[in-house]
């Protein structure tokens, strides 16, 4: 299916481009907003998805962004996947997003329950949509995601690395397998932080894909193993270092 989206985003022109934003005064905050992919792509580039979602189907999505959000400074973009119903940004992180320049989007109704091939979807619709509005830094377009949503997150971000310049992985991560990306090159210059905790129940897998990641030849890897965190999301203070090394603003040591 993977692969399949891939042929789809070429069609559609979206694999290499996030989109134009839209001149004049753009909404700040926490903001509500809807689509179809008709209005997104087109009609035409919108019927090759409806197999996953139908070309006027309403599609909802939650986004912050930073009240100094200045057009003439293109902001970064964290696109998220939630194993909830909900995409919107826990309120611990705002302060994280206003103090690095990221915008934040996540879609509703994308949660654990739902296909994985549309929630794959979503997420790689998510920078047009924040495009149509918004300066994107292309260079500064991450994906994350939380326990399902983060398994979610780590088939995407490999897989469309020319998007994703780098990901966080919380408390759920896969590894591609036999199925390398056609990529690897590409794969291999992006970040990658893998965050779990000392009495997450996904602790142990967390480290073995990150270990499979190592052995594959990535090297821009942070292992976040955080002590006292269970399986939920980490603090403003340690989700702003995963930012930080996705950045590359900072080294944090890498432990095993």
């Amino acid at each position: 299916m993977l692969l399949q989206i891939r042929n789809l985003l070429v069609i559609s022109g979206l694999l290499l481009a996030v989109g134009t934003a839209l001149a004049g005064e753009v909404p700040i905050g926490e903001i509500r907003s809807s689509t179809t992919l008709v209005a997104l792509l087109g009609a035409e580039s919108a019927a090759n998805f409806e197999n996953v979602v139908e070309p006027d189907e309403i599609i909802e999505w939650e986004l912050y962004v930073p009240a100094n959000y200045d057009p003439d400074s293109p902001a970064g973009l964290m696109v998220y996947v939630s194993p909830m119903d909900s995409g919107a940004i826990p309120a611990r992180w705002k302060s994280v997003m206003d103090a690095n320049n990221l915008i934040w989007i996540g879609a509703n109704s994308s949660g654990n329950r739902v296909r994985v091939a549309r929630r794959v979807s979503y997420a790689l619709f998510a920078p047009a949509v924040a495009a149509g509005d918004y300066e994107i830094d292309e260079s500064r377009v991450y994906v994350s995601g939380f326990s399902g949503g983060g398994r979610v997150a780590s088939m995407v971000a490999p897989e469309y690395s020319r998007i994703f310049r780098g990901a966080i992985y919380i408390c759920g991560v896969d590894f591609w397998g036999n199925r390398k990306p056609d990529q690897i090159e590409e794969v291999r210059a992006n970040r990658y932080v893998f965050v779990t905790g000392r009495k997450d129940f996904n602790r142990d897998e967390t480290r073995n894909v990150h270990r499979k990641y190592r052995k594959a030849g990535l090297n821009n890897l942070l292992l976040m193993d955080i002590r006292g965190m269970d399986h939920t999301i980490p603090s403003a203070e340690k989700f702003a270092e995963a930012i930080a090394f996705l950045d590359n603003e900072v080294t944090p040591p890498d432990s095993e």
